[in-house]
């Protein structure tokens, strides 16, 4: 089949496009890589190498062992899939009422505009009131406390979006479970969460992600590495008198190494829980 001048234009253009997209999101990237395998004498050297002449894997050692951001990875590891399984288990029970079972229209659509309410101002503005919460319930500077409030600011992403995978699932499959004498917890765990999963997977990985950039709540309830996050460690390699810039690059490659090897361990779940329920049968 001959394809017209017009079509290999359009086509030649369109890879252009995605090539030059490509390079000025991955060129960042990269040079963030490559500057935390510089030694300090070859990172402020009069002349620039896009490649490490002499790569050292000595900024990650400082970051992690000499520095001893390796309890600040922990915590943040702890704080965050804690957060994901508190969101996840709190979005299903309050969605699965709201779409499984006959409740009042009023009574949904109440839920689900409180759950919007709860993202209405910017975490800035709330910062504050919840700083004087913790410190009340005496949980400052404890995992406990941003795990808590982690949670309440994914919530409402959790509410509308599990809502969306549950309305798609047919209430006819656990009517057939509960007519074959299935309890509704059995029809629950054994018919819909597996339809589910793909839905859940990507919403945690997602919420995984927010509560792994998050810095604001972490800078403000944490005061000790018992606690503190690791982007909270990382913005203390800027000081006033230097900028440790290979530290800060290895420190930025590893933040961005658990979320970037979930989301490639998950981007099956992750398409599919996005575009579940997108095409429907006419």
């Amino acid at each position: 089949m001959r394809r017209s001048p017009a079509f290999i234009l359009r086509s030649a253009l369109a890879t252009v496009a995605l090539g030059a997209a490509g390079v000025l999101y991955g060129f960042p990237l990269y040079w963030l890589f490559v500057t935390s395998l510089k030694s300090k004498g070859e990172l402020f050297a009069s002349s620039v190498h896009l490649i490490p002449h002499n790569p050292t894997f000595a900024a990650y050692s400082s970051v992690l062992i000499d520095r001893g951001f390796w309890v600040l990875l922990k915590n943040s590891v702890i704080v965050c899939f804690s957060t994901v399984v508190v969101t996840l288990i709190v979005g299903l029970v309050i969605t699965y009422p709201i779409t499984r079972l006959p409740v009042p229209a009023r009574l949904r659509v109440g839920v689900l505009n409180w759950a919007l309410s709860l993202r209405f101002l910017p975490p800035i503005a709330v910062v504050i009131p919840y700083f004087a919460i913790v410190r009340t319930l005496q949980i400052y500077d404890q995992p406990i406390a941003l795990i808590g409030i982690y949670s309440l600011f994914n919530l409402p992403f959790a509410i509308w979006m599990l809502k969306g995978f549950l309305s798609e699932i047919p209430l006819e499959l656990e009517d057939a479970a509960l007519v074959d004498g299935a309890t509704r917890w059995i029809a629950f765990r054994r018919v819909l969460l597996p339809l589910a999963a793909p839905g859940v997977m990507a919403a945690g990985i997602i919420i995984f992600t927010f509560a792994w950039s998050e810095f604001l709540f972490a800078l403000i309830l944490t005061a000790t590495p018992n606690a503190q996050t690791f982007p909270v460690g990382v913005q203390g390699l800027v000081t006033q008198f230097e900028i440790i810039w290979n530290d800060m690059a290895a420190a930025g490659v590893i933040a961005m190494a658990l979320p970037l090897i979930l989301m490639v361990i998950g981007r099956n779940y992750i398409v599919a829980g996005l575009t579940f329920g997108v095409i429907r049968e006419k």
